[in-house]
């Protein structure tokens, strides 16, 4: 695959996760007893919903800016190792592929795209500050 055709895939890649994390990270503020009474089936504690919903839409809002994606990407792929985890310690079959292809598609993103990221910040850190 060339560069250009990998940079398309990865940005169609990045929207389309965008949009997952966009959809279940408010689904957590609009819906909050949902997702109260499942967080409490899988023993978490009540008030990880809104700091959930809050991480999903940060990292959403991360994805779509290209110099943060890759930061983006591996944030949200540490972030669904719990989710599958999850749905791994309560047999959710269904749910751990859903949320292990997540957490494949952000680990992609985070892999290809955090080296630009390192040198965006590495050329405008220097002695310490940013300049």
């Amino acid at each position: 695959m060339n560069d250009k055709t990998r940079s398309i895939v990865l940005i169609v890649g990045a929207l389309v996760l965008a949009a997952i994390f966009v959809m279940f990270g408010a689904g957590k503020f609009i819906d909050p007893a949902k997702w109260i009474a499942k967080f409490s089936a899988w023993g978490i504690p009540e008030w990880f919903v809104p700091v959930s919903g809050a991480l999903e839409l940060a990292g959403a809002a991360g994805l779509l800016i290209p110099v943060v994606r890759g930061l983006a990407g591996l944030g949200l792929a540490l972030f669904m190792i719990g989710a599958v985890a999850t749905h791994v310690v309560h047999a959710e079959i269904g749910m751990i592929f859903v949320a292990g292809a997540i957490l494949a598609g952000c680990a992609a993103i985070a892999w290809f795209r955090l080296p630009e990221t390192m040198d965006f910040f590495r050329k405008r850190i220097k002695g310490g500050r940013l300049d």
